[in-house]
This record gives C-alpha cells, sequence and structure tokens, in this order.
C-alpha cells in the first residue's frame, strides 16, 4: 500500500458528499471556514496522495472502493467549474458527485 493521507480522503469525500457543507464552505465570504470543489478535488487526489494509489491499485480500501473512486474521478470531470460557486453546486453532474462520494466514504470507512 501507497502512503495516502486517510484523514484528508475521508475529509474531502465528506464535502464532495455534502450539500449543505457546500454551500457553507464554498460559498463562504472568509474564514474559518474556506473552500472551493477545485480545492476539494485536488486535496483529494494529489494532497493526499490517492490519485497515484488509485491508479496503481494500491490504495488499501479494496476493489469495490477503488472502482467507486475511480467512477468518481471520472464524474468529477463532467462538472463545469467555470461556473460560481453556487452554479457548480447545483450542476447536475453534482448529484451524482455527491452520491458517488458518499457511496466511496462508506466503503473507505468500513476498509
Amino acid at each position: 500500500m501507497n502512503s495516502i493521507n486517510r484523514k484528508l480522503i475521508g475529509d474531502c469525500l465528506m464535502e464532495l458528499s455534502d450539500r449543505g457543507l457546500q454551500e457553507r464552505v464554498w460559498m463562504s465570504s472568509g474564514p474559518p471556514e474556506v473552500s472551493s470543489f477545485t480545492e476539494a478535488v485536488e486535496q483529494l487526489f494529489t494532497d493526499s496522495g490517492l490519485e497515484d494509489a488509485l491508479h496503481s491499485g494500491k490504495t488499501g480500501f479494496g476493489r469495490e472502493a477503488e472502482l467507486v473512486l475511480l467512477e468518481l474521478e471520472k464524474q468529477l470531470g463532467n462538472v463545469n467549474t467555470r461556473l460560481g460557486a453556487a452554479l457548480i453546486i447545483s450542476d447536475p453532474a453534482m448529484r451524482r458527485v455527491r452520491e458517488l462520494a458518499s457511496s466511496a466514504l462508506g466503503l473507505i470507512q468500513k476498509s
């Protein structure tokens, strides 16, 4: 298993799965809670070390979780990131992102 930051992955999946949290932190006017769609995705795949581990099948989360994470990665590419935060949150592609992130979070918590 590669060295990945499981807590950061869980936190990012929680953020990507929760519309209310997205509205609160992505549309925030400043600290203490500030984030964005781009930041959540970057932290999930790059900062946590998940991307390399996922593409080599070495996350330690199990095959089912890895398949959901791969589908999530693909679905994230369908979100129109040129929109403002409110429109990103309401983007129809985000419904599936939230479903996949929630599913991945549940599978990871079991592993």
